[in-house]
């Protein structure tokens, strides 16, 4: 009889710990929607933001100067260089000098790619080559070893445009200034 009653007993306890533990499940449950609910709700707001981030992204792309922009701006500080340095306005020379830099580094991020040519690799030769010689030759404030130096950038220009497929495209020294609303000569105090 004692063991009757305490298997009864455990049936018993056995069964509030049943109904207990059920309620609790369907209580954790109904949380688990309620959280799934706004998540679904968040993740599809995100993938909406990142929808109009990528087309956003697409757009600046399509507005961005490619290497041609770039080039021409090349093209003109190094004519701008030419008349500075002819000029013996160094510091004018200088200034032109830091542009073109500013520019090739530019160059160098777009990582672009012309008939096998990586124009990268390239920029970054000329800088530290060519360009780093013109440096040298302004801050010596030498003529000859710019005019030298300006040459061979020149020559080097024009390997990378023939090797790139535009060997149609060839650069000299310039004739006449890019823009005529700049005073090349420094002016006396």
């Amino acid at each position: 009889m004692k063991s009757t009653m305490f298997v009864s007993a455990a049936l018993i306890v056995c069964v509030i710990l049943v109904l207990v533990l059920f309620f609790r499940v369907l209580s954790l449950e109904n949380r688990v929607q309620r959280f799934g609910g706004p998540n679904d709700g968040g993740i599809t707001a995100l993938k909406e933001s990142l929808k109009r981030t990528q087309a956003e992204l697409a757009a600046a792309r399509e507005l961005a100067p490619g290497l041609g922009e770039y080039m021409t701006t090349i093209q003109l500080h190094a004519g701008k260089l030419w008349f500075a340095a002819k000029a013996g306005n160094w510091d004018l020379a200088a200034y032109e000098i830091h542009e073109l830099e500013e520019t090739m580094e530019t160059v160098k991020r777009l990582n672009v790619e012309k008939n096998g040519v990586k124009i990268s690799g390239v920029m970054d030769g000329v800088l530290k080559t060519q360009i780093a010689q013109l440096e040298n030759a302004i801050n010596r404030k030498s003529q000859s070893e710019f005019q030298k130096t300006y040459d061979e950038t020149l020559n080097a220009c024009n390997g990378c445009h023939t090797e790139s497929g535009h060997k149609f495209i060839r650069i000299i020294r310039p004739t006449a200034p890019p823009v005529t609303n700049q005073q090349w000569v420094v002016p006396a105090n």
